[in-house]
């Protein structure tokens, strides 16, 4: 066989290379279907309450039964899920009818829309799209499109964006076994836009392109999340011969490339292993396990050892024909005995397998083999793959591996697949289709109305390029300023803050820019979750600019400044002064440092110090005169 290699020199358009985009953007608004705030859960607090459900597929409205949904409710997994109060009401645990979809949510769908150049449909209708990996409590996830037919412009041609949609986001993951998998509902039902962009685009560069920009119009909206898990890209990869895979969940910009390049490498040596199956004539594969467990009766294998500890036995199923396939290299570090494992690993409980050509290994030694080898009556070309499962177990197993060992011989598979740091893919999902769709019956279709579209278009952003020059020539603010400000979550209420209030436009910037990132950092508040109504209250407090800066660079709570009305400072210092009577009679004038430091601890730095000098010093000399 010959193996493509990632360093190779690839034709992109003699392959037939055609790629599209799913971007997934989570926005800074309430809940989509309640009045929940969009905040995560960000220490270990203990959860308000625990629930546990079971989930199974249902058909939908053309009576299919969606495969994925199906090979989920076989695992039969407990699905456990963090209920808080703070982020969470009725509608999270499926136990109450959804609200009426976030007309803000709604709205910013609209804007975006609007960048990028779409028409909206006529009449959306809500649908509930069938998930039973656990991520949603009521094993559906809600979904509306918005939009079709628009387009955005590149240096290499035009990329059409097929549909916008706005859905709610999946429950967060915690911890996952065999038995049981574990979520927290904080995430849940927040908003997110999901822009889908057509295949037209036919270089691994041009990916990374298309998805800087889309990125860019979302944040310039400045009402999306930002952080790590805010916005996710979906990559969906054809070539000639090929089949549409679809990479989930990719976050790294600069990543894209190499998964990019990794995939077709995948696909292009998945086809050679479909013609090495036809130069060895081999069609059809019908396998059969045998158990083998008395011979790691002795065995120095950690992982088997484990096994029998656990009441599980060793397994083997004969490979006739099969030695060097299955460690035949795909993509970097996987193998064709890769695709069968991460296959296995989501269609059952079991952790892998292991397979002839990556043996001895593991603690199977060269003496396991031979006696392998002589009771499966093994030939020269023959192979085999072992597994570890109960006996009860082994019948599905047996099924799953001989359904991926067959679907070798169609070369490449239609399906969905999750990426590793380094830009390999495994297998998650077949990959779903309209057998997961049906309508959501407790909520209203919807309707694009004036009052909807008036708003949406009042506030359509600025470009990039027009926001660059409104910061530079009007605000004044510096180049390193401007290079943050102009795509930053923060522009909107910049704009608010420095159109409504009197303040310095360079102070706002440095406070949004770099003080609130400093306080994040340092664990004083949490950035991601700030209500962005509080911080234009925090600069409309009416004696702002006479507070020091050093004040607000180390504040915890942005409603500090209630707390600064109702400080006396008068009332404070003749406190101070009776509470250190003895020692201002001992130290006389040298006391006023004393008095200052005592001062500024109380009124936790709120208070200008030079004010604060000025009525110590006259307050301690009518005190002094008294003596």
């Amino acid at each position: 066989m010959k193996q493509i290699k990632i360093t190779d020199d690839l034709d992109y358009k003699e392959l037939g290379f055609a790629c599209g985009l799913e971007l997934h953007q989570q926005l800074d608004t309430h809940k989509l279907f309640c009045n929940c705030p969009s905040i995560i859960i960000t220490d270990n607090s203990k959860p308000d309450k625990i629930i546990t459900r079971k989930l199974r597929a249902v058909n939908s409205e053309s009576g299919e039964v969606d495969l994925t949904a199906f090979y989920e409710q076989q695992k039969n997994i407990n699905y456990i899920y963090k209920v808080y109060n703070s982020c969470n009401c009725l509608v999270e645990t499926d136990s109450q009818p959804p609200f009426p979809i976030n007309k803000e949510a709604l709205e910013i769908a609209v804007i975006v829309s609007k960048l990028t150049h779409s028409t909206l449909v006529d009449k959306s209708f809500v649908m509930r799209k069938q998930v039973i990996d656990g991520s949603n409590v009521s094993g559906f996830q809600r979904t509306a499109m918005i939009s079709t037919d628009g387009y955005l412009n590149f240096d290499f041609g035009n990329v059409r964006i097929n549909k916008l949609l706005l859905e709610e986001d999946s429950a967060r993951p915690i911890e996952r076994n065999e038995k049981e998998a574990i979520f927290s509902l904080d995430r849940l039902g927040v908003p997110l836009i999901e822009l889908v962009v057509w295949h037209d685009i036919h270089t691994p560069e041009d990916v990374q392109k298309v998805a800087l920009k889309c990125g860019q119009i979302f944040r310039l909206t400045s009402r999306v999340k930002r952080g790590l898990g805010t916005i996710r890209q979906d990559i969906n990869i054809s070539i000639n011969n090929g089949a549409r895979v679809e990479i989930k969940g990719t976050q790294n910009l600069d990543l894209i490339p190499e998964i990019v390049k990794r995939e077709i490498i995948r696909q292009l040596n998945l086809i050679e292993v479909k013609a090495e199956l036809k130069r060895r004539n081999i069609s059809k594969f019908n396998i059969n396990s045998k158990l083998i467990s008395e011979i790691f009766s002795k065995s120095e294998s950690k992982i088997i050892n484990s096994a029998f500890k656990n009441k599980k036995e060793v397994f083997i199923f004969k490979l006739e024909n099969m030695k060097g396939i299955l460690g035949f290299e795909i993509q970097p570090d996987k193998r064709v005995g890769s695709e069968i494992s991460s296959y296995l690993k989501k269609r059952s409980k079991l952790n892998g397998l292991f397979h002839y050509d990556e043996l001895p290994n593991y603690g199977i030694t060269e003496d396991d083999l031979l006696i392998i080898k002589n009771k499966l009556n093994l030939q020269e070309n023959d192979s085999f793959i072992i597994t570890i499962c109960s006996n009860s177990e082994i019948e599905l197993v047996k099924q799953i591996i001989e359904d991926r060992l067959n679907k070798l011989t169609n070369g490449v598979l239609e399906e969905t697949r999750i990426i590793t740091p380094e830009g390999s893919t495994i297998f998650q999902r077949v990959l779903s289709g309209g057998a997961r769709m049906y309508p959501e019956t407790d909520l209203n279709d919807i309707t694009f109305d004036k009052e909807l579209l008036s708003s949406a278009c009042s506030n359509l952003p600025l470009n990039i390029k027009e926001r660059r020059e409104l910061y530079l020539n009007k605000f004044h603010l510096n180049k390193q300023l401007v290079d943050k400000m102009v795509l930053s979550n923060y522009a909107l209420v910049f704009k608010n803050i420095i159109y409504n209030l009197d303040v310095d436009a360079t102070r706002v910037a440095v406070f949004l820019l770099e003080d609130l990132t400093k306080l994040s950092r340092d664990h004083l508040i949490n950035e991601y979750n700030l209500d962005k109504k509080r911080i234009y209250e925090f600069f409309s407090y009416k004696d702002f600019n006479k507070i020091p800066t050093s004040v607000y660079k180390t504040i915890k709570d942005l409603k500090i400044f209630e707390e600064l009305d109702s400080i006396k400072p008068l009332d404070i210092i003749q406190e101070i002064i009776l509470e250190n009577k003895n020692k201002i009679i001992q130290l006389r004038e040298r006391s006023r440092s004393l008095l200052m430091g005592a001062f500024m601890a109380k009124t936790k730095g709120l208070i200008d110090g030079k004010k604060a000098a000025q009525i110590i010093s006259f307050e301690l000399d009518k005190f002094l005169k008294t003596l």
